[in-house]
């Protein structure tokens, strides 16, 4: 009984953490190639790790990094790894909406 009690513990520690998935409205700061940094409406600034599978898109075609300058309104759906780092999956351009007249 003890033992697979421990055999119980250790099988529960090698399953896969699963990713949670958050979304982040914000400015674009600055990407380096290893992390992108994007201000948040309330001042905090995010940082995010970049990997091979990060998808850039703008105007809903995939396009790459240094498209993104700073100011840019972007959307990014981001993960967190095992160390609990954000990483950046996808980077999007926001439109700006025109202005309305007066």
């Amino acid at each position: 009984m003890y033992l697979s009690a421990i055999l119980l513990t250790i099988t529960s520690f090698l399953q896969p953490v699963p990713n949670a998935v958050a979304t982040f409205d914000g400015t674009f700061k600055v990407s380096n190639g290893k992390f992108i940094e994007v201000q948040m409406e309330s001042g905090e600034t995010l940082r995010m790790y970049l990997t091979r599978a990060t998808k850039f898109i703008r105007d809903g075609k995939p396009t790459k990094a240094a498209t993104f300058h700073e100011g840019d309104k972007v959307t990014i759906d981001a993960e967190r790894d095992i160390r609990m780092n954000l990483l950046a999956v996808k980077l999007e351009a926001v439109k700006s909406e025109p202005a309305k007249p007066k």
